[in-house]
């Protein structure tokens, strides 16, 4: 008999915060509901010394329970783009800006207002992605992705190509002397299987940087704006790297 496959913790705590959003629930208001501070709230949201008494009180005071959360968390949410979806996304700029702002949770008033879509190419991209199977719209007008904020597409596929032919060459062209450059740079030595376990670590960071921006979207700071973020590991040709020295030698 096959095994029913059940969420991680991880894609829990993501359904969950979806719902808040989803239902307009402010954490702040969560936090004074449950009788503790907005920052332990916050850590809990991202697993931190949550435990099941917690999150079924959480999910008691949204409204739900934690069979819905569980069969939330394991809906129909794709993993992995079909080709279709990938063309059409990599032959149309806007389109794909408009589609990731909503994976990482922007809705059409912040396109118009942060990103300065215009109203008629707003609901044209909305209409689109709906048709696409990426979103949902709600009667409110809000939308919802349909997909995983870890979504995968091919290498060398369509939105492989699109990604090395525009955002590749914004970070590639990046003067890293100047302040607002922030990066961190390392060289280790390690194994495929060392990496494959940076690239998990890699996966966790990207929720609690997107949990930062959910604490700054919550709190209203003037200041924020839109940061792309590239996280990468790679081996080193050393052969390359040392021709300069051995050639002296």
């Amino acid at each position: 008999m096959a095994k029913t496959r059940r969420p991680g913790i991880a894609t829990i705590l993501s359904a969950l915060r979806r719902e808040l959003k989803g239902r307009g629930v402010r954490v702040g208001q969560l936090a004074q509901d449950m009788g503790v501070a907005e920052p332990t709230v916050w850590r809990w949201l991202r697993g931190d010394g949550l435990t099941l008494d917690r999150l079924d009180e959480m999910c008691a005071l949204i409204g739900m329970d934690m069979r819905d959360l569980m069969a939330h968390a394991d809906d129909a949410h794709l993993e992995n783009f079909t080709l279709a979806q990938e063309r059409v996304l990599a032959a149309d700029r806007g389109l794909a800006l408009a589609f990731f702002a909503i994976l990482n949770g922007a809705q059409p008033r912040d396109l118009e207002q942060e990103i300065g879509l215009p109203q008629d190419r707003l609901s044209d991209h909305i209409d689109r992605l709906a048709r696409l199977g990426l979103i949902d719209i709600g009667p409110s007008g809000r939308v919802r992705p349909k997909v995983r904020r870890s979504v995968r597409w091919r290498r060398g596929g369509p939105l492989s190509a699109a990604f090395e032919r525009t955002v590749k060459p914004l970070f590639m062209s990046m003067d890293f002397g100047v302040e607002d450059a922030l990066y961190v740079s390392d060289m280790v030595n390690m194994s495929k299987a060392g990496r494959a376990r940076v690239l998990a670590l890699f996966e966790a960071l990207r929720d609690d940087i997107h949990i930062i921006g959910e604490q700054e979207k919550a709190a209203r700071l003037d200041d924020r704006e839109w940061s792309g973020v590239l996280m990468m590991v790679r081996p080193f040709d050393m052969d390359e790297m040392t021709a300069e020295w051995r050639a002296k030698t």
